[in-house]
């Protein structure tokens, strides 16, 4: 990586769940050991919940997962589970789309270990740290074209070979089975694209989408300031 030390990467297994909660503590020492050597941080990446969490006004709930629990209504359609959080969180429910059984299980678990309603719960104020916030500014078609040209660089250095490498190592892995550039192959092999290219153009359509969402939630934080290249960030830093 160019000489550069880099932190949070290679550090747990790929079939090991790992929350938004995780990557805060993981992150907070990783801040304070730099810190500590008179260094500045770059907190790089696109996972905007996380990063939210980490630099946000307020800290997580303490929600430790269930494993038991989550396999029991893992068993029920996203539509029976939504109704289930309706009636034990009305206001929780609203937040969540119907078909999002993941993220309805989630506060479902959050409830019970609670035992309350999540959106009843008052979130502790978070360490306030002095950030200066920077996205890329892109056209949108430029920015899809980078993606598509990054999957098939991808391809090219043996996505498709790591996927099938990974998929025997850790069988059954609800994460990898999850995961934009490896659920696609899963589902070629289901027989659900009828060819390997159709597969490889979903990889690309999904991973676009996912960018979309992206720019709707950094364009939501006023904190953040637009930059072309690398001189801009150096004129808002001076």
């Amino acid at each position: 990586m160019n000489n550069i030390e880099h932190h949070l990467i290679d550090i747990l297994e790929p079939d090991i769940e790992f929350s938004a909660g995780d990557f805060v503590n993981y992150a907070k020492r990783a801040i304070y050991d730099i810190q500590n050597k008179g260094k500045n941080v770059i907190i790089c990446g696109g996972t905007w919940f996380y990063i939210k969490n980490l630099l946000g006004d307020k800290l997580l709930l303490d929600c430790p997962s269930n494993k038991e629990l989550r396999e029991e209504l893992s068993k029920f359609d996203s539509s029976v589970l939504w109704e289930k959080l309706n009636l034990i969180d009305k206001d929780r429910a609203k937040k969540i789309h119907p078909n999002n059984k993941d993220k309805i299980i989630r506060a479902i678990e959050m409830c019970e270990s609670l035992k309350m309603p999540v959106s009843k719960c008052e979130r502790k104020e978070n360490e306030k740290f002095d950030a200066v916030w920077f996205m890329p500014e892109f056209e949108r078609d430029d920015l899809y074209k980078r993606i598509n040209k990054r999957v098939d660089i991808m391809l090219e250095l043996g996505l498709y070979e790591e996927w099938s490498a990974n998929k025997e190592k850790y069988p059954n892995s609800k994460i990898l089975e999850n995961t934009i550039g490896y659920k696609e192959f899963y589902d070629f092999e289901k027989n659900v694209y009828s060819t390997f290219l159709e597969a490889v153009d979903k990889i690309k359509q999904h991973t676009r989408n996912f960018a979309k969402r992206q720019l709707t939630y950094f364009r939501s934080n006023k904190d953040i300031k637009l930059i072309k290249n690398c001189d801009d960030i150096i004129k808002v830093i001076k």
